[in-house]
């Protein structure tokens, strides 16, 4: 038994030597890897039970989701009051910052479930949200138990879970737009990354990105993509909805806790401006330097740091970045940049730091 353990070990580093890693990380994932992960997916999951109950006062973005859901096809899925009934006739309460605040493809598609019981619904719709984890680390084209490790570990994955928000699915088109792109499917690709238009401002400067490195196929795909998106809004919102979901935007309660957005704007407040500008252009001279994958890891940092609107949830956005710089990079700073995000440590500190 000792020796098929030993010989699966070390088929498993040399499967993780292929993909470039450090020899450091190699050893820190071939180890421990059993002991780190039930220690760490069981604070996280600790951390995230916390953080759930804390929202059961004003409900889960779930909440937010099914309302806007309920209201598909009245013209009413910006409209606050409405949203406000709809929560308050469900669960006898209401969040104020709990609107509607996709564009209304994405309630379209959650119709079918916004028929049934919201503690059905959000129990389905939870499930749903693991199995879109757990298929992201299954088609992640690199390291796959990489990926595991990574994502075991992140603490935005586990409170997108204990939230039930739909972030997690921003991963899974993530993986899938790389899958797709690596198995020589660009069109495809393109499809599964113009899902990402759910959460448009954390992509900011993604187009740019294939631009530079003529993906032309890959923006055919995601124009293709986007254009379905915002033809079925008009089916299910009306032809006002744009008009209306900028509106809601623009409301100040839409950004609560501002200290706990891991962007410019929550770090320096006043300053965002010539900090933005600075970080945009630093992201430009990346993408026209760096090669495809690592300007794709200074893209994501980046559009996250510049978003106005990101919290600790949305940052699963970084967990392909962190991948590829551990499968990519022999760096030691690198290296332990991303083992640092990797984490829960500063994901922990940015959430008290905004309670």
């Amino acid at each position: 038994m000792t020796a098929g353990f030993g010989a699966a070990a070390g088929r498993s580093t040399a499967r993780l030597g292929e993909t470039g890693m450090s020899k450091e990380l190699q050893n820190v994932i071939q180890r421990p890897a059993a002991a780190i992960l039930l220690c760490l997916l069981g604070s996280g999951l600790l951390l995230g039970s916390l953080y759930a109950g804390r929202n059961l006062v004003g409900g889960t973005d779930f909440l937010a989701l099914y309302s806007g859901a309920r209201l598909v096809g009245t013209g009413h899925m910006y409209d606050p009051q409405a949203i406000w009934k709809v929560q308050a006739g469900t669960i006898g309460r209401y969040g104020e910052s709990l609107l509607f605040t996709r564009i209304p493809c994405f309630g379209l598609f959650l119709w079918p479930l916004a028929q049934l019981p919201y503690a059905a619904a959000k129990h389905i719709w939870i499930a749903l949200q693991l199995i879109a984890v757990i298929a992201a680390v299954w088609l992640w084209p690199g390291s796959r138990r990489a990926a595991m490790i990574v994502v075991c570990w992140s603490l935005p994955v586990l409170l997108c879970l204990a939230d039930a928000a739909d972030t997690t699915l921003l991963l899974l088109w993530l993986v899938l737009w790389r899958r797709l792109e690596s198995r020589n499917r660009p069109v495809l690709a393109g499809v599964a990354l113009a899902l990402c238009i759910a959460k448009f401002h954390l992509f900011l400067f993604l187009p740019l990105l294939l631009l530079r490195n003529r993906r032309w196929l890959v923006l055919k795909g995601a124009a293709m993509g986007v254009v379905s998106c915002l033809a079925l809004s008009f089916a299910a919102g009306g032809w006002r909805w744009p008009i209306e979901f900028l509106h809601v935007l623009m409301r100040p309660g839409i950004n609560p806790s501002l200290a706990g957005m891991p962007t410019i704007h929550g770090f320096f407040p006043g300053f965002e401006v010539p900090l933005v500008a600075v970080t945009a252009i630093l992201i430009c001279v990346a993408i026209l330097k760096l090669d495809y994958l690592d300007a794709l890891v200074a893209t994501l940092a980046g559009s996250l740091l510049c978003s106005y609107h990101a919290y600790v949830m949305d940052a699963v956005i970084l967990v392909p970045a962190t991948i590829l710089v551990i499968e990519r990079h022999r760096s030691r700073w690198l290296s332990f940049v991303a083992a640092v995000f990797t984490t829960p440590l500063p994901w922990v500190a940015m959430y008290l730091r905004g309670r």
